[in-house]
């Protein structure tokens, strides 16, 4: 069956807009072409005026079908339909200029063609068994003598193998081109997905938030439902890239990634916002459940620890949320506020998680009898990574 159009994504509309288009001039063009040489065929004057007056008709329906047809309309069903009425002015032409001696027949070819680049294989078989039928009918001739009689009509036989052999072709074609642009399709799907897609821990990027988080916060707001932010800091990677190298340390964050994965629900969206930091947002879920979840995964991490030539380097994290509505209303908001509460928890003594309150500065600055002072960040002692 033909896709109705409330189906056809963006990028197929598209392409149905520009066949419609090309439909389009190749009507003027065609229109043109039969008047231009019906002039000089040695036909009766009836005929002559049968085919001027078709061409006018077929002029004025073209204009009209193009530019005052809704494109909701547009589609393969519209295409197709305009396909049957193409090959009908064809096969009066036809019959006008001399049957099975036309020298139009060859019209019938650009139709396929047409058919094929804009609908595919089946229905440009599909139109190939109409045209032979229409041609056949019009020629005269019945089928069974077609069949008992082929030397009888050589000719006609030569048009209906002629144009099956040019539908093989045109399908072929279209197959062909098909798979050429799904490939292409299916490319561009991969970039998009790995431009999204952190390329150490393979958790969504920063691009991928924006996209998620407008969506969960405007779902939100409609439902009045609640949504936290957690952000999420390794207290030992400098330690562990000084004394281990920066290949422990990518390890280190890409644990930090499969502990982080392990313990979010389905709903919810890791992400790596750079560095060793991550972000996680949370759907449905308040304060006191995001600091549940943000507990579990502080105690896991201190738990795991990261295995070094058969030895375990204690590691941390330290954590801070943010929710909406009471914190924020807005994705960078939500983010500045955890980002806060995560400085709060470095500034506590790390390994740790906090809840945003007010007062808390969003911009990596604690806030000290209100007012924003800068505080060095110190690194746990030695010993804690031995």
């Amino acid at each position: 069956m033909l896709q109705k159009t409330a189906a056809i994504d963006p990028e197929d509309f598209a392409r149905y807009k520009a066949y419609d288009r090309l439909n389009a001039i190749s009507d003027i063009l065609t229109i043109s072409v039969v008047m231009f040489f019906s002039y000089f065929l040695p036909t009766q004057a009836f005929y002559q005026v049968a085919i001027y007056g078709l061409c006018v008709f077929m002029a004025i329906f073209s204009l009209l079908w193009h530019s005052l047809l809704p494109e909701r309309f547009l589609g393969p069903t519209k295409l197709l339909a305009k396909s049957l009425i193409d090959t009908l002015f064809v096969t009066l032409l036809i019959q006008y200029t001399g049957e099975e001696q036309s020298p139009f027949f060859f019209l019938y070819y650009l139709v396929l063609l047409a058919v094929a680049l804009s609908l595919g294989v089946r229905y440009t078989f599909l139109m190939s068994g109409v045209m032979t039928i229409a041609f056949v009918v019009m020629s005269g001739v019945a089928i069974l003598r077609l069949i008992l009689e082929p030397k009888a009509f050589i000719v006609v036989w030569a048009y209906i193998v002629s144009l099956w052999l040019v539908a093989y072709l045109a399908a072929f074609l279209a197959s062909e081109a098909e798979k050429a642009r799904k490939r292409v399709s299916d490319a561009k799907s991969q970039v998009e997905n790995f431009s999204r897609v952190d390329w150490l821990t393979g958790l969504y990027n920063m691009k991928h938030f924006d996209t998620v988080s407008a969506q969960e916060l405007a779902r939100a707001e409609r439902y009045g439902h609640p949504l936290s932010v957690m952000m999420l800091d390794s207290d030992n990677l400098k330690l562990i890239n000084d004394r281990h190298g920066h290949q422990r340390g990518d390890q280190h964050i890409m644990d930090l990634s499969r502990t982080i994965t392990h313990h979010c629900r389905v709903s919810d969206t890791a992400i790596r916002y750079g560095g060793d930091e991550f972000i996680m947002l949370m759907p449905e879920t308040d304060t006191m459940g995001a600091r549940f979840l943000a507990e579990r995964i502080r105690a896991a991490v201190e738990e795991q620890g990261l295995e070094v030539n058969g030895r375990t380097v204690p590691t941390t994290v330290s954590i801070g949320i943010a929710s909406t509505p009471k914190d924020a209303t807005d994705a960078m908001g939500l983010v500045a506020r955890a980002d806060a509460a995560l400085y709060a928890s470095k500034e506590a003594g790390r390994n740790r998680v906090t809840i945003f309150m007010d007062g808390m500065s969003g911009e990596r600055w604690p806030v000290v009898n209100g007012h924003q002072t800068t505080v060095q960040t110190t690194e746990p002692p030695t010993e804690a990574v031995s």
